[in-house]
């Protein structure tokens, strides 16, 4: 069952990404669109109504969604370095 979990975890945050490059024209292929959204909140209004509605979406299921899914983006970058020698 945990391994399931993991898949569509990982299947959500392949779709974020995805969505994030395709439909917001980002040039950071391994940043999720929350993740995003929590990094650019104080940059401009837009990313600021985006993350206050993906946090809005995501309530019922997690607290602080984009601050979690930036902290989450940043981990996986540091461990694809580590795995690189980097």
């Amino acid at each position: 069952m945990e391994k399931a979990l993991q898949y569509f975890v990982r299947l959500g945050d392949a779709v974020s990404q995805l969505v994030n490059v395709a439909f917001f024209f980002s040039d950071n292929p391994n940043e999720s669109l929350s993740g995003r959204a929590w990094r650019n909140r104080n940059k401009s209004r837009f990313w600021g109504i985006m993350k206050a509605v993906i946090d809005f979406i995501a309530y019922p299921f997690e607290r602080d969604h984009c601050e979690k899914s930036h902290l989450a983006d940043v981990t996986r970058a540091g461990r694809l370095l580590r795995n690189q020698g980097l």
